[in-house]
């Protein structure tokens, strides 16, 4: 039990820096972002009106759509959380807070805020990092699940 709160707590601080994150990318003063390392490694606002590597629908449908998702996760994580599944948990959690932080943005602008650049990488935001990292724990997790069952 000790061990789910410090990581849904993990998951709530990151929550928060990505929300602060995105406060400053739409406050920022500076247009031409902010780079560690000359167009390499930076921040700068991206305005996202799409989902991922910005796939175009309607506004609309997209909030619709994340809800449902949000909800069905929400369900599984208290399933997994009855059955103490605290790895299957903090997948799904990360999941939901990534895709709760990027429902907030297109709420309230019309668009998911995207800050980070990599490289060649596309701007892209801490939820983001919080969805892909929990999807691939989820699938590791399943792999790993059906790889036991076979032996």
């Amino acid at each position: 039990m000790v061990r789910l709160v410090k990581i849904e707590i993990g998951i709530l601080v990151l929550f928060i820096i990505d929300r602060v994150a995105k406060w400053l990318a739409i406050h920022s003063h500076s247009h031409q972002g902010v780079f560690l390392i000359p167009r390499t490694i930076g921040f700068i606002l991206e305005r996202n009106q799409g989902i991922a590597y910005s796939i175009s629908l309607p506004l609309t449908v997209l909030i619709i759509v994340t809800i449902l998702i949000i909800f069905i996760l929400i369900f599984l994580a208290l399933r997994a959380y009855g059955r103490s599944e605290l790895a299957v948990v903090f997948a799904l959690s990360a999941i939901i807070v990534g895709a709760f932080s990027n429902l907030i943005d297109r709420i309230r602008y019309g668009y998911v805020i995207d800050y980070i650049v990599l490289t060649s990488w596309p701007v892209f935001n801490l939820a983001d990092v919080l969805i892909l990292v929990g999807a691939i724990w989820l699938l590791r997790m399943i792999l790993k699940h059906r790889e036991s069952k076979k032996i």
